[in-house]
């Protein structure tokens, strides 16, 4: 704001101020001996064009000035504000106008600002300053009607630049509730300009907000026929397609768009992000290699082929291009350093792995990084190590706290050293007593070292702490119907869980297992064939195959299991189901 630059400084220099413009000498000429350098700047306003009208130095004048910027610098704005107003009406003079302006918008006194600075534009026709300001101000107070012939002056002499502002007028109108006077008021200024595909633009972004689709296509249709190719075009009507919900439309407008005009980046890009969205990975990973062809030495498109080669399981692929990204001079670099980490973890070469993740130095990465690299030394049968490692981790705050504690509880836990995990949850749980996270984990510990009443209890005081914890809700409740005959309590909890998360398939796969348990067969198949079908777990399998065998269907849950033992051969749950069973 231009109050906070002048800060009403001295009473020194706000004499030199009335001075100068009460004599009608343009402000870069006055100079002030022993003034802050500064503020210099307060005296090399642009000079004004034209003829000045006179001004006598008038006590009233010079009184005016004087109390407006002393009134200013003691912040009594208001004050400020009414006396240059007063003035800009009584000299007629631009600068005063301006300066009045200025002082109304630093007191967000907006009824003043728009006075003065109608009284600023209609006293300097030519100040493109004062134009704006005027425009802006009265659309703000959603007068378009008032803002239209200012407007229309405006892209007149605009000259070479109408297109940019055909561009940028959208986020001048758009938060303008009236979309209808909008559209109205972008169609009349595009009206002379029908061979700049920017006002077409204008008008299709304006139509778009006032629901009028038809006349943004007829727009952006003109657009393209003024500049074939024109990418901002393109993408709008491309934001319409996926406005429509039809992913397939939308997949062949960038074909098509892509075939006749093949070098156009921004396109591409959206349609390889499109393709991502779509989990179509091989495809987007053939844009994304066009895109780096087209613009080679690009990290960040080095960055997409690696992780779409991640994905698609092409790991030296993936490797050639996280190692380009790192030569490329991408700006995360440990970024990239944890993806070749992963790379070669997936691959099983712990040595490779570890060394990736070793050069991990800082940011967020540095903590999962080193995390990564306990696991795999716990792998190795180097425990102690690993806990060493995680042990010696900085803890910033709470939450990384916690995730260290986690960590090192599952190391002990896929080492299946129970106690051990449970040991090391309990102690975390003493430095930060009310963790969900923590209580969580160690009712699930609990579960494991057959601790009934110490799991019930966690996960009380989960449901305690966040009555809306799920997880905890149905882990409660499956455990009752699993271990305990309290079917109605275990049934009550697991409702509250599938309120909260209706789709989540393994509270589906609990409240299928308590109603098996109450002895409702046919509604616990069904409810476990529908877990099933969003989730193909193997303990879910196993529940279905013996809600299905207890109904007396012996060879079509023994098929079941076998076919889910096929697909998971490494599964005890369902091993331990085909034993039980007998079938």
């Amino acid at each position: 704001m231009f109050f906070q630059r002048l800060k009403f400084q001295s009473l020194l220099l706000t004499v030199i101020i009335t001075l100068a413009f009460l004599c009608a000498i343009p402000f870069q000429s006055v100079k002030a001996e022993n003034v802050d350098p500064s503020m210099e700047d307060m005296t090399e306003e642009k000079p004004y064009p034209g003829s000045l009208p006179p001004q006598e130095l008038s006590a009233k004048v010079f009184y005016q000035v004087m109390l407006a910027e002393v009134a200013g610098q003691r912040n009594r704005l208001n004050l400020a504000v009414n006396t240059y107003l007063e003035l800009a009406r009584s000299t007629k003079d631009p600068r005063v106008s301006q300066r009045a302006t200025e002082v109304a918008l630093f007191a967000q006194n907006a009824k003043s600002a728009l006075e003065a600075s109608k009284l600023w534009a209609e006293q300097d026709p030519e100040s493109d300053r004062a134009r704006q300001t005027v425009t802006g101000l009265l659309v703000g107070e959603g007068k378009l009607s008032e803002a239209r012939p200012y407007l229309d002056k405006m892209f007149a002499k605009s000259g070479m630049q109408v297109g940019n502002l055909f561009m940028n007028l959208h986020s001048l109108l758009g938060r303008q509730t009236d979309k209808a006077a909008v559209l109205e008021v972008v169609s009349a200024l595009a009206k002379p300009y029908n061979t700049v595909p920017e006002a077409y633009y204008a008008v299709a972004l304006a139509a778009m907000d006032a629901n009028q689709n038809d006349l943004a296509k007829t727009a952006l249709q003109q657009a393209e026929k003024n500049r074939p190719g024109w990418e901002p075009a393109a993408l709008l009507q491309a934001q319409m397609l996926q406005a429509g919900k039809n992913p397939q439309a939308l997949v062949l407008f960038y074909r098509s768009f892509l075939e006749k005009y093949p070098k156009s980046q921004d396109v591409r890009l959206m349609y390889a992000r499109l393709l991502v969205d779509e989990k179509a990975y091989d495809s987007a990973r053939e844009q994304f290699e066009i895109l780096l062809k087209n613009a080679p030495g690009n990290p960040e498109m080095s960055l997409a082929v690696g992780l779409l080669s991640m994905e698609l399981k092409d790991f030296p692929k993936a490797e050639l291009h996280m190692k380009n990204v790192l030569a490329f001079g991408y700006r995360e670099p440990d970024t990239a350093r944890y993806y070749l980490g992963q790379i070669r973890e997936e691959q099983q070469d712990w040595a490779g792995a570890i060394q990736w993740y070793s050069k991990v130095e800082k940011g967020d990465q540095y903590v999962p990084a080193r995390l990564r690299v306990a696991a795999m030394l716990a792998k190795q049968k180097r425990l102690k190590e690993a806990r060493d490692l995680i042990h010696d981790l900085p803890a910033e705050t709470p939450q990384q706290k916690v995730l260290l504690i986690q960590a090192d509880a599952q190391l002990l836990n896929d080492n299946k050293d129970y106690q051990g995990a449970y040991d090391a949850l309990t102690m975390g749980l003493e430095k930060v007593p009310d963790s969900v996270d923590l209580l969580y984990d160690r009712a699930m510990v609990a579960d494991k070292l057959n601790r009934f009443k110490l799991l019930e209890a966690d996960l009380r005081k989960i449901i305690a702490l966040k009555p809306d914890h799920a997880h905890a809700l149905n882990a409660l409740g499956y455990s009752l119907a699993d271990r305990t005959d309290r079917f109605s309590e275990a049934y009550e909890l697991i409702q509250k869980a599938i309120v909260l998360l209706p789709d989540d398939p393994f509270i589906m796969d609990s409240l299928g297992w308590v109603q098996f348990r109450l002895n409702k067969l046919q509604e616990s198949e069904k409810t476990l064939r529908k877990a099933f079908s969003r989730q193909p777990d193997p303990e879910i399998a196993a529940h279905l195959a013996e809600v299905i065998f207890k109904q007396g269907r012996t060879e079509e849950a023994a098929k079941f299991l076998k076919l889910n033992l096929e697909a998971h051969p490494e599964s005890e749950v369902l091993r331990s189901a085909i034993e039980q069973f007998h079938p």
